[in-house]
């Protein structure tokens, strides 16, 4: 449960926020306690517990408290084409994770032993997708059933996910990702037999 009363204290709860997510990325979740979270952020320790009643509730505002995928693809919907499509989803999707680095970071290490983090995991990864999904189905060269444009959103957000995640290089990642970006352009505007 969050609690603001005055001005300030947005401040120091983003604070808090903001260097959980850098200590939480570096040293991990239970590696890092709130007695330096709160050193660390210049706040008194019961500043912590007063914005977030656990240590888990702070975890969840991270991956919480960020822009969505949705807001943050939709700007993607540039151009007519497949292909521009494809190529700004890629480098939209790249630029945000790598933006957000430190959060991703958290979210992958985390699901594996929280299933509040692994939901909330589960549930960007279906927005991105459907998100993506709506921008190639704007395009005007899109011949593919609605289930093969799903499944290519959902091929992009893998691929582009493990690739920020392992190598961090968004301004490559278009470049990086041609084959697929072909591959799928074929896939989505070339007419296939049922």
């Amino acid at each position: 449960m969050t609690t603001t009363h005055a001005p300030g204290r947005n401040t120091k709860r983003q604070a808090i926020i903001e260097t959980a997510e850098r200590l939480f990325a570096d040293y991990g979740y239970d590696a890092t306690s709130t007695a330096r979270i709160a050193h660390e952020a210049g706040v008194p320790s019961g500043l912590v517990f007063y914005h977030f009643a656990t240590k888990t509730d702070l975890l969840l505002a991270i991956v919480r408290e960020r822009p969505t995928p949705g807001e943050v693809l939709l700007t993607a919907a540039r151009g007519r084409s497949v292909h521009k499509r494809l190529r700004a989803v890629v480098t939209v999707m790249a630029e945000e994770l790598e933006r957000n680095r430190s959060a991703r970071i958290i979210v992958f290490r985390e699901a594996q032993a929280r299933p509040e983090i692994a939901a909330r995991a589960a549930e960007l990864f279906a927005e991105a997708a459907t998100t993506i999904a709506e921008v190639l189905s704007g395009a005007e060269d899109v011949v593919a059933d609605p289930a093969r444009v799903r499944t290519a959103a959902e091929l992009i957000v893998s691929t582009v996910f493990l690739d920020i995640i392992a190598l961090g290089r968004s301004d490559t990642a278009a470049k990086r990702h041609e084959d697929m970006i072909d591959m799928l352009e074929e896939s989505l505007t070339v007419p296939h037999p049922h």
